[in-house]
C-alpha cells in the first residue's frame, strides 16, 4: 500500500518532481527494496516478481540515461545477491551461477536501455532542431512573401487560393483574407484566360474593386511546381499598371499634340492669309454688284457668314498652339468650381433635368490661373451635360478631394459613354463627335492643365457614363497659404 501511494504521489506531480532529481532516485530505490521484499516473502527461487527488477532498470534508463541505469543495476545487484546469500534455497556453485548470471542480466538490460534511452533523446534533439529549421524557414518564406510589393496568390489545380499575399489584398481593395475561395471569385473570367495563357504567360485585365475603384492590372503566370517537378497549380503575379498606362498614354497623346499642333500652326497661317483676301474680294464684290436675285443674295451671305466661321476657327486654334503666359496665383480649386457652377446656372442651352451631387473636400490649394483653371472645369462641365441630354436620370458628380500624390478632381457623368478609339483621340485638335464642334475644347483644357503640371485622366464605357479626374500634384496647404499671405502683407 505504501509502495502504491508513493508511485501515485509521483505521478500526480510528475511535472514537477521530474525536475527534482532526488525524488527520482530515492523512488527507484525505494521500489528496488520493495521488490527485494516481495521476492524475499514468495522464495528467491519461485518468486514470479524477479522480472521487476529489469523493469525497475529499464524505466531509470529512461529517465537517468546509462550512467543511472548502471548506478541502478548495481544497487539491484547488490539487494538481489543479499537475497541469495540469506535465503536457504541456493547453496555452492548453484548460487554463484545464479549471482553471476542475474548480475548481467541486470547489468546489459541497464546498458542497453541506458543506450536507448540516449538514443532517443538525441533522436529527439534532431527532430526540435529539424522543427525550429522549418519553422525559421515558413517564418522566412512568410515575411519575404508578404513583404513582395507585388500581389501574389497561388492557385490549387481545381482553381481555390492557397495563398494570399498582403499585397494582394491591398492592390485589390480586399479586407477579408480569401485563402479557400474559388479563383473566379476574386477574378471573374480568369480561369479560362489562366488555360488559355499556358504559353503566352503575361497580360493586362481590367479590375474593379469592391469600393468601386477601377484598375489596369498587369498579370504574369506560372505553373506552380513541387521539387520532384510536379504540377500542383498556378503562381499568379499581379501589379497595378493603372497609372503606368494612364502616365503612357498621356505621354503619347502629348507627343501627337505637340506634332499635329506644329503641323497645323504652319497650315493655319498660310490659309489665314489667302482667307483675308477671299473675304475682302467678297465684301467688295457684294459691295459693287447689285445682285437682284434671293438665291444668289443668300449664297453670297453663307460665303461670307463660312468665311468668318473658318476665319474664327482659326483664330482659336492659333490661340491654342500659341504659348501662354503663366498668371499664377494661389487657387482654390473648390472656389473655381463653385464659381462655374454658378455660371452654369445661366447657361439656358443645358438640359434642366441633370442633377448635380457635389462633394469638395480639398482643402488645400494650388499655384495656378483661375480664369485658365475656369475655363478648363467650364469645358468638362458642359461637355458631361451635353452627354445627359438624351438620359432621363441624368447625375453629375463632382468631387476632390487630397491625397499623398496630389489634389484629386472627379468629375462624372451617367451620360452615353464614350467608345475606345474616341477615348485614344479624346484631347486631339479638331477631333469631335459633335455636329457643330471644333474639335478645341478638350484640346484646350489638356493644354491648361499641362501648364498647370496636371494630368488628366479618362474613364468611360458606352452606354454606362464617363469620368474625368484631373491630378494637380503640386498642392499648398492652408496653413502654408496663410503664411504666404502673411509674409505678403509685411
Amino acid at each position: 500500500m505504501t509502495a502504491f501511494t508513493l508511485n501515485s504521489i509521483y505521478i500526480y506531480f510528475f511535472n514537477k518532481a521530474e525536475k527534482i532529481w532526488q525524488a527520482t532516485v530515492f523512488l527507484f530505490a525505494f521500489d528496488t527494496l520493495f521488490i527485494s521484499t516481495l521476492i524475499y516473502i514468495t522464495g528467491v527461487q519461485q518468486s514470479i516478481f524477479l522480472f521487476m527488477y529489469l523493469v525497475n532498470i529499464i524505466l531509470c534508463g529512461f529517465i537517468f540515461q546509462r550512467k543511472g541505469a548502471v548506478f541502478l543495476a548495481l544497487f539491484t545487484s547488490a539487494c538481489f545477491s543479499i537475497l541469495l546469500i540469506l535465503g536457504p534455497e541456493v547453496q555452492g556453485q548453484t548460487l554463484y551461477f545464479a549471482v553471476g548470471l542475474n548480475n548481467i542480466a541486470f547489468f546489459a538490460v541497464a546498458y542497453l536501455s541506458g543506450f536507448l534511452s540516449e538514443l532517443l533523446n538525441f533522436m529527439d534533439k534532431e527532430i526540435w532542431t529539424q522543427k525550429q529549421d522549418i519553422k525559421a524557414l515558413k517564418d522566412l518564406n512568410k515575411i519575404i512573401v508578404e513583404n513582395i510589393s507585388s500581389g501574389l496568390i497561388t492557385i490549387s489545380h481545381d482553381f481555390y487560393v492557397m495563398l494570399c499575399n498582403r499585397a494582394a489584398l491591398k492592390i485589390l481593395g480586399l479586407q477579408v483574407d480569401v485563402t479557400g475561395v474559388l479563383i473566379e471569385h476574386v477574378f471573374p473570367g480568369i480561369r479560362d484566360i489562366i488555360l488559355k495563357k499556358k504559353s503566352e504567360n503575361r497580360f493586362e485585365r481590367k479590375y474593379e474593386s469592391p469600393t468601386g475603384e477601377k484598375l489596369v492590372l498587369g498579370f504574369s503566370i506560372s505553373p506552380l511546381k513541387t521539387l520532384e517537378n510536379d504540377d500542383t497549380g498556378y503562381i499568379l503575379i499581379f501589379q497595378d499598371l493603372t497609372e503606368i498606362v494612364r502616365y503612357e498614354t498621356a505621354m503619347r497623346r502629348q507627343d501627337k499634340l505637340a506634332a499635329v499642333g506644329k503641323l497645323a500652326a504652319g497650315i493655319a497661317h498660310e490659309i489665314r492669309n489667302p482667307l483675308a483676301s477671299i473675304s475682302g474680294s467678297v465684301e467688295l464684290l457684294k459691295s459693287l454688284v447689285v445682285v437682284k436675285d434671293p438665291d444668289q443674295q443668300k449664297l453670297m451671305d453663307i460665303m461670307i457668314r463660312e468665311i468668318d466661321r473658318l476665319n474664327s476657327l482659326i483664330t482659336e486654334f492659333l490661340d491654342f498652339v500659341r504659348p501662354q503666359d503663366k498668371n499664377l496665383e494661389i487657387c482654390d480649386v473648390d472656389a473655381i468650381i463653385r464659381d462655374t457652377l454658378e455660371i452654369l446656372k445661366y447657361n439656358t442651352a443645358l438640359p434642366k433635368h441633370v442633377v448635380q451631387s457635389v462633394s469638395l473636400n480639398s482643402r488645400c490649394f494650388v499655384s495656378g490661373d483661375k480664369n485658365k483653371l475656369k475655363q478648363v472645369f467650364l469645358n468638362l462641365f458642359i461637355n458631361s451635360y451635353q452627354a445627359m441630354a438624351d438620359i432621363p436620370h441624368g447625375n453629375l458628380t463632382i468631387a476632390t478631394h487630397q491625397e499623398e500624390s496630389g489634389l484629386f478632381v472627379s468629375v462624372k457623368d451617367n451620360g452615353a459613354g464614350m467608345s475606345e478609339l474616341t477615348m485614344k483621340r479624346l484631347f486631339e485638335p479638331f477631333f469631335t463627335t459633335k455636329q457643330k464642334g471644333t474639335g478645341l475644347g478638350l484640346a484646350t483644357v489638356h493644354k491648361i492643365l499641362e501648364i498647370h503640371d496636371a494630368k488628366i485622366f479618362v474613364e468611360s464605357h458606352e452606354g454606362a457614363g464617363t469620368e474625368f479626374t484631373i491630378q494637380f500634384k503640386e498642392v499648398i496647404k492652408e496653413g502654408a497659404k496663410q503664411n504666404e499671405g502673411q509674409n505678403t502683407g509685411s
